[in-house]
């Protein structure tokens, strides 16, 4: 082998190694923004349902942290990449509640999940929306 032909493997060795590692970080990137997604869209189900059931009361809110009476603190999400790296710090969780009446027997309530984060960090964000059929008030009969 000459001197050109090992220089040549090494530059194309060393370009598919990057081109291999750029692939891993986005694949990566990728499965944490899933699970993030995934994350906010289990805790606006949760909120919904503690919604539905009249555990939380079904009053416009907005940006209220998880965990503080709205859910229980098991719900908080933990960061497994921060515990990797030795952290034990905990995903902030926002949510907001719009109740909007569209008529005498129908209320559509949105839920809105994101992360506390700056927005140059691109924070996930879930929105559910539910239209929830009232029951109608039975008038006294009688009169």
């Amino acid at each position: 082998m000459t001197l050109l032909e090992v220089i040549l493997s090494l530059a194309l060795l060393g370009g598919t190694v990057a081109v291999i590692g750029e692939m891993a970080r986005s694949s990566l990137q990728s499965a944490r923004y899933a699970r993030d997604l995934i994350q906010a869209e289990l805790l606006a189900e949760s909120i919904l349902a503690k919604v539905r059931l009249g555990i939380i009361t079904m009053e416009p809110v907005f940006e209220v942290p998880v965990g503080l009476g709205s859910i229980s603190r098991t719900d908080n999400i933990v960061d497994t990449h921060a515990l990797a790296e030795g952290s034990s710090s905990v995903v902030p969780w926002l949510y907001s509640v719009e109740v909007v009446s569209l008529d005498e027997y129908l209320m559509e309530v949105a839920i809105t999940v994101r992360q506390n984060v700056s927005e140059l960090k691109r924070p996930i964000v879930c929105r559910l929306v539910r239209w929830l059929a009232l029951e109608p008030e039975k008038e006294e009969e009688g009169k």
